[in-house]
C-alpha cells in the first residue's frame, strides 16, 4: 500500500458445476458473508473498516471468480490478494498451469517476484542498480531473524554497491508483539528509509527486553532516538494503525510466494534456505553476481520489458 492507500482487493477461486464457465453458480448471501468474515479474521481487521464484498466476476474460460473486497476508515484503505481452492478449503498465493514447463515457470516466478519488489520494494538499502538483490522476509520477535540480521550486517558492510537488501515484514501470528513492532517500524518507514533501518537495528538489538506489555513504549523510546523523525506523526501513525497496509501488503507478497517461516531469503529471485554462516552467504552472492553479469541484472532485464 502506498501512503495514500488503495482498495482492498482479494482474488478467490470458488467451486463450479461445469468447465469453461458454463452454468457457474452465483454466490449466495451466506457465502458472501462467510468470505468477508474469513478475510477479516485472516488479517485481524477491525470492524471499523467496514469490510464488504464489492465486486464478483468470473475469470474467463472457467467458473473461477475474482472477488473484490473494500475496506476503509477515515485514515486508510488496504490492498490484499489471495486465492482459495475451488472447494474453499485451501489457500494459495498463486495458481500453477500444468501445461507450462516447470523450469520456465520457476524463471517466471523469480522474475515476477523481482518485478513486484521493484514496484513495491518496501524498505531497502544499497544501490538500486546493484547486480545482486537480497530479499528478506523477517519477524522482529524471531530470534533467528535477529541472528540473520547480524550476519547480513557483517556481509553487506563488505559488499557495498554490489548488493541491495530489501526488507519485507512478516510478523508471525504466534509471536505476541511482532505485528506491533512491524507497524512501528513501518510508521518510521513512511517518514524515511533511514528511520526504518535505525528502528530495525534497535529492535533486534533490544529484542530480549521487549514484551507485549511494553512494546509500544519501547517503540516510542527507539523512535525518539532517530534523528529527524517527527514524533507526533509517528505516535499518530502507531496509535491509529496507519501503517497496517504496508504490513498486509508484505504478508500478501509472502503468501503469493508460499512463504511460511522467517527468516526467508531470496537472492535475485531464487529462494535460499539454511544459510549457516557469512562464508556461505558470500559464496551465494558471488554466484548470483556471476549469473547476473552473464545475463544482465534482473532489474535491468525487467526494466526493458
Amino acid at each position: 500500500m502506498n501512503k495514500s492507500g488503495q482498495l482492498l482487493v482479494v482474488s478467490i477461486l470458488l467451486p463450479c458445476s461445469t468447465a469453461f464457465g458454463q452454468n457457474c453458480p452465483s454466490l449466495s448471501d451466506s457465502k458472501r458473508s462467510a468470505l468477508v468474515e474469513y478475510v477479516r479474521k485472516e488479517y485481524k481487521l477491525k470492524e471499523e473498516i467496514g469490510l464488504r464484498l464489492s465486486r464478483d466476476e468470473l475469470i474467463p474460460n472457467g467458473c473461477y471468480r475474482e472477488i473484490t473486497f473494500e475496506g476503509k476508515t477515515s485514515l486508510k484503505n488496504w490492498q490484499i490478494t489471495m486465492y482459495l481452492s475451488p472447494d474453499q478449503r485451501f489457500r494459495t498465493g498463486e495458481l500453477f498451469d500444468t501445461t507450462v514447463d516447470p523450469v520456465q515457470e520457476q524463471r517466471r516466478q523469480a522474475a515476477a517476484l523481482m518485478s513486484g519488489l521493484i514496484q513495491n520494494k518496501g524498505s531497502s538499502k544499497g544501490a538500486d542498480n546493484a547486480p545482486v538483490t537480497i530479499v528478506e522476509f523477517s519477524d522482529f520477535e524471531c530470534p533467528f531473524c535477529r541472528k540473520f540480521a547480524n550476519l547480513l550486517d557483517q556481509v553487506l558492510s563488505e559488499e557495498k554497491d554490489r548488493v541491495r537488501l530489501v526488507f519485507h515484514h512478516m510478523p508471525l501470528s504466534n509471536h505476541a508483539w511482532a505485528r506491533t513492532a512491524a507497524e512501528g517500524t513501518a510508521c518510521a518507514q513512511l517518514q524515511s528509509g533511514d528511520a526504518f533501518w535505525k528502528m530495525h537495528d534497535q529492535i533486534f538489538t533490544d529484542q530480549a527486553s521487549i514484551t507485549l506489555e511494553n512494546v509500544k513504549s519501547k517503540l516510542e523510546e527507539f523512535a525518539r532516538a532517530v534523528p529527524g523523525l517527527q514524533m507526533t506523526d509517528f505516535q499518530n501513525c502507531l496509535q491509529n494503525e496507519m501503517s497496517l497496509g504496508l504490513i498486509l501488503r508484505d504478508l500478501d507478497l509472502a503468501s503469493a510466494n508460499s512463504i511460511d517461516a522467517t527468516p526467508t531469503l531470496f537472492i535475485n529471485g531464487n529462494r535460499i534456505t539454511g544459510i549457516k554462516d557469512a562464508a556461505q552467504l558470500r559464496q551465494l552472492i558471488r554466484e548470483a553476481e556471476k549469473e547476473s553479469n552473464q545475463a544482465g541484472t534482473p532489474r535491468a532485464a525487467l526494466e526493458r520489458k
